[in-house]
C-alpha cells in the first residue's frame, strides 16, 4: 500500500463507522488501507466492524491504551509508506487525501509531516461579552466566546500546532472564522487528530510514546524537527471535526494530563532554558493552585497524583532524552520557532 489511514475507537462506533467511510469514499491516485484499531475491543464489537467495514483492517486491542498506544498498533499493523491519522470523530472532505499527499510529495524527504486544517462541524455565534458563562462555550484566544447555533459562521479547529515560550501547544487559528486571515503565528507541530506522516522519519525518531496522553503529537513533531525534519500545512486538506465528542475537551482529567504531559514533552525535548522555566512556572502553578483553591486549574488531588508520579515520569523523559542524543545548539535551534507572543 502507499498509504494507510489509522483511525482509534473507543466506544464511538456511530461516529467511528463515519469517519471510515469518509475516507473510503475518498478518489485518490493511490493504493489506500484502512486501519481501524479498537481500544477496550470486545469480541462483539470486533465482529461487527468486520461485518459492517469488509476490506478493514480491524486491531483489536484488549485494554484502553489511549491515542498514543492505539496509534502505534494502528501504524504497527499498517503497510503504507505514508501514515494518515485520522480522528474517529472527524470527516475527511472530498479531496482530503489527494490535497494532503500532493504537499507532503512536493516538501520532499526532508518533510516529515503535514497538518491537515480541522474545521469544527455545526455553526457558531459570538457569546455576549455579558451573558452568563457557559460550560458549553468555546473560548477563543482572545477570550471571545463562541456557542452552537442553527445559523452562523463556520470556525477553524485548527491548522497545525504553536508551541510557547511556556512549553503550551495550542491549535493555530482555534475559533478564526474561515473567511478571515490564517493566523501567522509559526507552525511548530501538527495534530494527530488530522495529519499525513512519512513513515521512515516516524520510525526514525520512534514513533509515538504510549505513557503520552496528552500532547503526544507535539512530542513527535518536536522530534521530527531534532531530527532535521520539517513540518508544513496543506490549507486544503480539510477535515470536519465534531469537538470534544470521543472525549471532554477541558475536564478535570485533561487538564490533569495537560499539566503533567507539558512538562515530561519538554524535559524530553526543549533546551536547558526552557526546561527551567517550564519547572519553574509550574511549581508556581502548583503554589497558587494550593493557597488559592477557588480559581485553581487543578484539585489538590490532582496535583498530589502528579507529583506522586512525577519521579518515574521524569526518570521516564530523561532516558528518552539520552537516547535521543541532540545536543543543545540544536534544541535551541528548534526553538526559534516558539511562538512569540505565547
Amino acid at each position: 500500500m502507499d498509504v494507510s489511514v489509522v483511525i482509534v475507537d473507543w466506544h464511538q462506533p456511530e461516529l467511528t463507522r463515519r469517519a471510515v467511510r469518509s475516507v473510503l469514499s475518498q478518489r485518490v491516485d493511490a493504493s489506500v488501507e484502512v486501519v481501524l484499531v479498537v481500544n477496550e475491543a470486545d469480541d462483539d464489537t470486533v465482529a461487527a466492524y468486520r461485518a459492517d467495514l469488509p476490506g478493514v483492517t480491524v486491531v483489536a486491542e484488549r485494554t484502553n491504551a489511549g491515542f498514543a498506544g492505539g496509534v502505534a498498533r494502528g501504524i504497527a499493523a499498517a503497510s503504507g509508506e505514508t501514515v494518515v491519522l485520522l480522528n474517529n470523530d472527524a470527516v475527511a472532505d472530498h479531496g482530503f487525501l489527494d490535497r494532503g499527499l500532493a504537499v507532503l510529495a512536493a516538501g520532499g524527504p526532508t518533510v516529515a509531516a503535514v497538518a491537515a486544517t480541522a474545521v469544527l462541524e455545526g455553526r457558531f455565534v459570538r457569546t455576549p461579552a455579558d451573558a452568563p458563562r457557559s460550560a458549553t462555550d468555546l473560548v477563543a484566544r482572545d477570550g471571545a466566546r463562541w456557542h452552537r447555533a442553527e445559523v452562523g459562521e463556520t470556525l477553524v479547529n485548527g491548522t497545525g500546532v504553536v508551541l510557547d515560550r511556556s512549553g503550551n501547544g495550542r491549535d493555530r487559528d482555534w475559533l478564526r472564522p474561515v473567511d478571515d486571515a490564517p493566523e501567522h503565528a509559526p507552525l511548530f507541530g501538527f495534530s494527530g487528530g488530522a495529519v499525513f506522516l512519512r513513515r521512515g522519519p516516524l520510525d526514525e525518531v520512534g514513533g509515538f510514546d504510549e505513557p503520552v496522553h496528552v500532547y503526544e503529537d507535539l512530542d513527535v513533531a518536536w522530534r521530527l524537527r531534532l531530527a532535521g525534519y520539517d513540518v508544513r500545512s496543506a490549507p486544503d486538506a480539510v477535515v470536519v471535526h465534531r469537538h470534544a465528542a470521543s472525549s471532554a475537551s477541558d475536564g478535570p482529567l485533561v487538564r490533569t494530563q495537560s499539566m503533567r504531559n507539558r512538562l515530561l514533552v519538554v524535559v524530553r525535548n526543549g533546551s536547558r532554558r526552557l526546561v527551567t522555566r517550564v519547572v519553574l512556572r509550574t511549581l508556581v502553578r502548583l503554589v497558587l493552585d494550593l493557597v488559592r483553591p477557588s480559581g485553581a486549574q487543578l484539585t489538590p488531588a490532582a496535583w498530589r497524583g502528579i507529583v506522586l508520579e512525577a519521579p518515574a515520569a521524569l526518570r521516564h523523559a530523561r532516558r528518552l532524552r539520552r537516547g535521543d542524543a541532540v545536543g543543545e545548539a540544536a534544541r535551541r535551534a528548534v526553538e526559534r520557532l516558539l511562538d512569540p507572543t505565547g
